[in-house]
């Protein structure tokens, strides 16, 4: 079957979770034309370079805790791209001479290809975690709501064949009727499923996000990892810092030295990616977590702290996380022993067999 996958740029988790998701539909026969952005794009360019990718842009939406912030939208100068227009119709007719018209189009996030399954009058399937939020009734955190990712989802994705969302956490919250939403368990990649975790005491792994906007500077963050010496940190930012101390190593964000030093770690620092998140539980790595200033990373570390996995906060103090290292132990245990997170790391093969029997029910209409 011909099948059009498109992936959200920013950051990386959605790019690891669907790698093995585009593996798949290959490895199952199917042809696969990519529509990517941003970090997305540059990601299947290196790790799949074999597949089709149609490089496209798409708006940066700016939030607030209860709904999105048009005004701070309509004056992002990213949101003024003279390529934007072009990249899609170049999208749609990459689409068009290699497949006339797809069978099905997959949406991570991702609304452009949303918009070319519109186009094309064919179904869409959209797989993210974010759906959830949609689906579900699901609380209010320290004053932020689920409207925001709502506003995003109606918006991007208004009609859709169907709706599945990955969670690393149990949804026991009231469904919503009028978008009914498939949870499946978290997926990660075949480079971390197929990994040893070997901790090694002391030694820490720290994540800052590229689109992160939390509080403290890289510089007071090595301020503070530096009082620490009797642990040694490996931060991946991408940003430049005044000084280094000794027990600290800066390095630029690589997927491999990413997960081959969380492998090793006793404990993470980092933002509350959903992706990352599902990693860390894996390997059982504690988290201290730093979570965006939006929803759904606030309910992610509200999830983590409240089961009992980790430790999260606005900023980093001393005091802190001297008390989140004294506490490793405690978490690893509670990782063991919980029941609301997911112990199953199976979802990328559940949702490839949702996808072949929705392709089989579209077959048999023809």
């Amino acid at each position: 079957m011909k099948i059009v996958l498109g992936v959200c740029g920013f950051g990386l988790g959605h790019s690891a979770r669907q790698r093995p998701i585009v593996e798949g539909l290959l490895a199952r026969g199917h042809d696969v034309i990519l529509v990517t952005n941003d970090q997305s794009y540059d990601f299947f360019t290196l790790h799949l370079p074999q597949v089709r990718n149609a490089r496209v842009y798409v708006p940066v939406i700016h939030t607030t805790p209860h709904g999105l912030d048009f005004s701070a939208t309509a004056t992002d100068p990213r949101n003024v791209q003279g390529e934007a227009h072009s990249a899609f119709w170049n999208a749609c007719g990459l689409i068009e001479r290699h497949f006339g018209k797809p069978d099905l189009v997959i949406s991570d996030y991702d609304m452009v290809s949303a918009q070319i399954a519109y186009l094309f009058g064919v179904p869409l399937v959209t797989f993210d975690q974010q759906s959830k939020f949609l689906g579900y009734e699901c609380p209010t955190i320290d004053g932020y709501t689920p409207d925001e990712h709502r506003m995003r989802l109606r918006y991007f994705f208004p009609k859709a064949r169907a709706r599945v969302a990955t969670s690393f956490f149990t949804v026991d919250y009231p469904p919503v009727d009028e978008y009914p939403v498939t949870i499946i368990p978290p997926s990660i990649g075949r480079d971390v499923k197929d990994l040893l975790p070997e901790p090694v005491d002391g030694h820490v792994t720290v994540y800052i996000s590229a689109a992160s906007h939390i509080a403290q500077s890289v510089d007071e963050l090595l301020e503070l990892f530096g009082q620490f010496t009797d642990h040694r940190f490996t931060c991946f930012v991408d940003a430049d810092a005044t000084s280094v101390p000794d027990n600290v190593t800066l390095k630029a964000n690589s997927r491999a030295d990413f997960i081959e030093s969380l492998r090793r770690s006793a404990a993470v620092i980092s933002t509350a990616g959903h992706n990352l998140i599902t990693e860390a539980l894996y390997l059982n790595v504690p988290m201290f977590l730093l979570p965006f200033d939006h929803y759904e990373q606030q309910l992610n570390a509200r999830i983590i702290t409240d089961t009992g996995l980790g430790a999260a906060a606005a900023t980093l103090t001393s005091a802190d996380l001297g008390v989140f290292f004294d506490n490793l132990d405690t978490y690893r245990q509670q990782r063991r022993e919980t029941t609301l997170i997911y112990n199953e790391f199976d979802g990328d093969t559940a949702f490839l067999d949702l996808v072949e029997s929705l392709l089989r029910d579209l077959e048999g209409r023809k």
